[in-house]
């Protein structure tokens, strides 16, 4: 129980962290290619990763089985779901992405019906349809929209940043070994940096300017290094359809403070898709919790 309650406040305070994470790739994907920004990210983490897991736990090893595993969580947790998001970012507003990002609960929810069969009540079918309106608001809330325009194209990335988060979670959910948290997120650092490491020769390189570089180092040691190990954590003891309900305070953090640090405009209809993505997701998590007899009626 207290394992639990601890979980759950470093879930909200996970959520602050990569809330506003948005908008330091926003300043950093202005001067650095996005690719190039996550390889950065990833690689100055990985040496702090290692470092403190070979230091504190040097007998851990990692099991045969489990190896692929651990690169599989590198390729789709850092290394594609860092290209999608990253680029995101870049086309479209930091505001967007985090909303769009927040449909992470509903694609793991279809994840869990697909791979593990579980099935779908009436509260998790109007959860689901409620937050796909949402992302469709969110989308169309532009003034003008075009398949081909920038700001869909990052919207349809943001997307596959999180259909990627998704496959993360499975893939992070089970280990035939019993690893702590570091291990799992050293090994997962290493991988993703190996896979963002062709960005080097495709990518122009410069020295950063001092703010770039600043908030490189708020993603690499806390957005990479603490989350990641924090997210894990929470994964372990809360479960992945409670961790990434949490998901859902992101939006609000990122919209609050890409409206009061970026001065981006936030329109209503991205207000008004936030909300009604969040109220799918609460949908969703309220199953179970009201009369069975009543509500848990099997589609």
């Amino acid at each position: 129980m207290k394992n639990k309650r601890t979980a759950h406040l470093l879930a909200i305070l996970l959520m602050f962290i990569w809330g506003v994470s948005y908008l330091s790739i926003k300043v950093v994907v202005e001067e650095v290619e996005p690719t190039l920004t996550a390889f950065y990210r990833f690689f100055i983490a990985s040496i702090v990763l290692f470092f403190l897991m070979k230091t504190k736990y040097p007998q851990e090893k990692v099991l045969k089985e489990d190896k692929l595993r651990m690169a599989l969580g590198g390729f789709f947790g850092v290394a594609l779901y860092f290209f999608f998001e990253n680029y995101s970012v870049a086309f479209t507003s930091a505001s967007n992405v985090s909303i769009l990002i927040s449909s992470i609960p509903v694609f793991t929810l279809i994840s869990q019906r697909i791979v593990f069969k579980e099935k779908f009540t009436l509260f998790k079918t109007l959860g689901a349809l409620l937050s796909f309106t949402g992302i469709i608001i969110v989308v169309l809330s532009k003034d003008r929209i075009s398949l081909f325009s920038s700001g869909t194209i990052g919207d349809l990335m943001a997307l596959g940043a999180a259909l990627s988060w998704v496959i993360y979670n499975i893939i992070t959910s089970k280990f035939k070994g019993e690893y702590k948290s570091i291990t799992i997120t050293a090994y997962q650092a290493m991988w993703g940096t190996l896979f963002l490491s062709p960005s080097i020769f495709f990518s122009k390189l410069k020295v950063p300017s001092l703010p770039a570089a600043l908030n490189i180092l708020y993603l690499s040691l806390l957005c990479s290094f603490i989350a990641y190990i924090l997210y894990i954590y929470c994964l372990k003891n809360l479960g992945a359809t409670v961790i990434t309900t949490y998901i859902n305070l992101q939006p609000i953090i990122s919209l609050t403070a890409a409206a009061l640090i970026l001065k981006e405009n936030v329109t209503l209809w991205q207000v008004i898709g936030s909300l009604v993505i969040i109220a799918g997701v609460f949908l969703v998590n309220m199953d179970g919790k009201f009369n069975k007899e009543v509500f848990q009626e099997k589609i």
